[in-house]
């Protein structure tokens, strides 16, 4: 079977899903609104300040709404027991694995397109094309890596618990460059292209170690 259909096709499964339920999205853009509305109200935000406290506020609710929503993953495969039988069929288990991935890559998306602007709106930092860009790579190898713990703990008891422990670590490296990205992108000294290499390289990196571990993973 051609692996781009198959990924295609369980990507186009999830997204209908959540259409239909619209379990996901919601709950992370209202997620994220509080978690912009606690850190206005938690700091001392004026015009000299915004620019260095923003990329914070920033990334920390772009993390855990992508433990969230990546932790939603499985889940329905999980639920109803469906993952060993799309297993079984002649579909390569990387291809399910990437139509996972993108699925939960576009409703993070999704939900970093209500974030960024309110940012903006809150913090009266500039929203501009280089912020979007960063936070949009930071999100591919993100997506990458919460995937694929995400399957690795689909099976666990303290799957809540475990995923966090596993993911945030090899998240460090998104979280740096992406803040940096995000400084740079806002007026503070910084080199914003070494930032963007710094994240494609990430990017890169997880792509291949991930795809080769998706097999195993899925598999077991």
């Amino acid at each position: 079977m051609n692996p781009f259909r198959v990924a295609l096709a369980v990507a186009r499964k999830d997204l209908r899903s959540e259409w239909r339920t619209r379990e996901v999205v919601p709950a992370l853009a209202q997620f994220i609104i509080l978690a912009l509305l606690i850190g206005n109200f938690g700091f001392q935000v004026d015009s000299r300040n915004a620019a260095s406290i923003a990329p914070g506020i920033l990334w920390l609710a772009l993390v855990f709404a992508g433990l969230v929503a990546f932790g939603r993953t499985f889940a329905a495969e999980r639920e109803q027991a469906s993952l060993e039988a799309m297993l079984m069929t002649p579909a390569s288990p990387v291809a399910i694995f990437a139509g996972k991935a993108v699925a939960a890559s576009l409703l993070l998306i999704v939900c970093e397109a209500v974030m960024l602007p309110a940012l903006s709106l809150f913090f009266g930092t500039p929203f501009s094309a280089d912020v979007v860009a960063a936070v949009l790579i930071a999100t591919v190898g993100m997506a990458a890596l919460g995937c694929l713990f995400a399957a690795m703990v689909a099976r666990v008891r303290a799957r809540e618990l475990l995923l966090p422990l596993l993911t945030l670590p090899l998240w460090i490296p998104f979280i740096i460059a992406g803040g940096q990205a995000v400084q740079s992108a806002m007026g503070l000294p910084g080199s914003y292209s070494e930032a963007i290499s710094l994240l494609i390289d990430f990017d890169i990196l997880f792509l291949v170690l991930t795809s080769l571990a998706a097999r195993f993973v899925l598999d077991e």
